[in-house]
């Protein structure tokens, strides 16, 4: 019996101006105006005490801004390494007390300060990064916990108080300036602000660039199958301990915030209640995205405002988290994205 052959189909390429991608003009172009409108927001956000003339709200923005940035260090390990910090405060708290240390005791003024707490920070997050972060998720979370607590206990210790300020607390005398702002115009709102706005958006702009990055790849990677990485010929070590390691930097530009407006630390900012807020600010506005964390820190401080205002802040927070996790469980700006999406029709 003879057989037909089946003809051949010929390959089909598709041409290069119809593809999806960084080369095609249309993306460019889309590229380029979300830039100029995201360059846009941020000069705009630096002048907004020209238009929010009240001091009361610019406190809180600038506690949401504070808030945002250790958010972020948490959203940004949770999502490219799946770890979570219990013990953020630790690093946070680390950049403010190592802050007040250059200040008070080597009696150097805040621009100094600022760059000697935080490439201080840097190096002592790397230097417990190597230690902890081949742990599985949930011992990670309880040593950056108790390295945290560890912390906190020490700066209360009475051998220490010279420098720490022990349970009372480390008033600081600030000299100097900051980006062309004096130390006293540091502890006003309205002056303030542009220095946390400028701060959040650059660490907002950091961790971004890191996860579109063929390191952040090589980290969801890792998360996804650790050992299949390994296999495949990939080190898992360096790249977590590099995120770790920027995780506890963005941690650490909060603390140094901190300790710049208000002239004082004490430990309760190495509290465990301190990172907790946090924690609850990337839970409530999702980790998926940088903004996320921002977000979840904006609801955050106006609903523990609102929230005081009735004389039962413990309670009413509790029931809010709980109802936004449970209503939302990608969180604030998963629910956002949801919305932007066309809905299905069925046939």
């Amino acid at each position: 019996m003879q057989t037909l052959a089946t003809p051949a189909v010929p390959a089909v390429k598709v041409p290069l101006a119809n593809r999806s991608g960084p080369s095609a003009p249309g993306g460019l172009v889309a590229r380029a105006l979300s830039a100029l409108a995201i360059a846009g927001i941020v000069v705009l956000g630096a002048f907004l005490p020209l238009v929010l003339s009240s001091s009361f709200h610019l406190s809180l923005l600038i506690q949401a801004a504070i808030l945002g940035i250790a958010a972020v260090a948490l959203g940004f390990l949770a999502h490219q390494c799946g770890l979570v910090m219990f013990g953020v405060a630790g690093f946070s708290g680390s950049g403010a007390y190592l802050f007040a240390i250059a200040v008070m005791q080597f009696g150097w003024g805040v621009g100094a300060a600022v760059v000697f707490a935080l490439a201080a920070a840097g190096g002592l997050s790397a230097l417990i990064g190597a230690l902890i972060v081949r742990a599985r998720p949930l011992p990670f979370a309880m040593l950056t916990l108790a390295l945290a607590q560890m912390l906190h206990s020490m700066v209360k210790l009475t051998q220490y108080r010279d420098v720490t300020g022990g349970d009372d607390g480390l008033p600081m005398t600030l000299t100097g300036s900051l980006f062309g702002i004096s130390a006293a115009e540091l502890a006003r709102p309205e002056r303030f602000w542009p220095v946390a706005w400028l701060a959040l958006c650059g660490v907002m702009l950091l961790a971004w660039a890191v996860s579109r990055s063929r390191t952040g790849q090589v980290l969801r990677a890792i998360r996804a199958n650790e050992e299949r990485m390994r296999f495949s010929g990939f080190g898992t070590f360096w790249p977590r301990l590099f995120a770790f390691t920027l995780a506890g930097f963005i941690a650490a530009v909060s603390g140094v915030l901190t300790a710049l407006h208000s002239a004082f630390t004490s430990p309760e900012l190495l509290d465990f209640v301190t990172g907790g807020n946090a924690l609850v600010a990337m839970l409530v506005g999702g980790a998926s995205s940088v903004l996320g964390p921002v977000l979840g820190a904006v609801l955050y401080v106006l609903g523990q405002d609102a929230f005081g205002a009735s004389g039962h802040l413990e309670l009413l927070t509790g029931i809010g988290v709980v109802a936004a996790i449970v209503a939302f469980p990608d969180g604030a700006i998963g629910f956002l994205r949801r919305l932007r999406q066309p809905r299905r029709v069925r046939p």
